[in-house]
């Protein structure tokens, strides 16, 4: 443990954390971010379930679009699970968006390699230019005795991070290798991210997906129409998922 974490630093990290975990107690079944998915997945087969009782047919969308309700519903007012909901619309949107370069770079055989455009670069940017990144307070977080997280969490397989660009990159692969939830939204908010940056930074590598897009296709010119309407519908597609 390190010796040197100031009082000060203390007393703004460790009530912080507090209030996370007190937020994630209220849903003891969301113990890591692919909890969550979980979570909300079962939410929408409760609302199947109920939809065949009452004989009413909804399409995959309008079933979505009332898990989505619920799952908004039941987290009101819950700080820490507003903001890990908020991270599934931003990993959402980053998802979506490398799927659409990924299919125009194919469309004309662009090799990603020379075409492409990184979160994670969006992501460091716009943390720089807003001065949110706080690496002190994050590693702190991790170090401090009275919360002792290392230990708490030593039963969770989850990638441990050692810089704060493997952490930027972490937050694009919780998938991979999720971390215990209440840990991923504290170090969130350690390193001074908070709710609205993601959606904020989310749209912001959406658009610039988008500018790419139009880019590509105004070079390379055939099939400019099919690629944009193909586009437009995996686009549609995604926000709703």
């Amino acid at each position: 443990m390190r010796q040197d974490i100031t009082l000060e630093a203390k007393q703004k990290l460790i009530p912080m954390y507090q209030k996370v975990e007190e937020d994630f107690n209220k849903f003891p079944e969301i113990r890591t971010t692919e909890d969550f998915f979980a979570w909300r997945d079962n939410i929408k087969k409760e609302i199947e379930q109920e939809l065949i009782k009452a004989q009413k047919v909804c399409d995959d969308d309008t079933k979505k679009a009332m898990r989505n309700k619920r799952v908004e519903e039941a987290i009101a007012g819950n700080e820490s699970l507003e903001m890990l909901y908020t991270w599934t619309k931003f990993d959402r949107m980053i998802t979506s968006t490398k799927a659409l370069i990924r299919t125009v770079n194919d469309k004309y055989g662009i090799e990603d390699s020379d075409h492409v455009l990184k979160a994670s670069d969006v992501l460091h940017n716009y943390l720089v230019n807003h001065n949110k990144i706080n690496t002190d307070n994050l590693f702190n977080l991790f170090q401090i005795p009275e919360l002792n997280l290392l230990v708490k969490y030593q039963y969770y397989e989850f990638k441990p991070i050692t810089t704060r660009f493997e952490f930027e990159n972490l937050i694009f692969k919780q998938d991979e290798s999720p971390w215990p939830a209440p840990l991923f939204i504290a170090a969130l908010k350690a390193y001074g991210i908070e709710t609205e940056d993601l959606l904020v930074m989310g749209r912001e590598f959406s658009a610039l997906g988008d500018i790419y897009i139009d880019e590509v296709n105004s070079q390379y010119g055939n099939g400019t129409d099919e690629v944009k309407k193909y586009v437009y519908a995996i686009r549609q597609n995604g926000d709703n998922n």
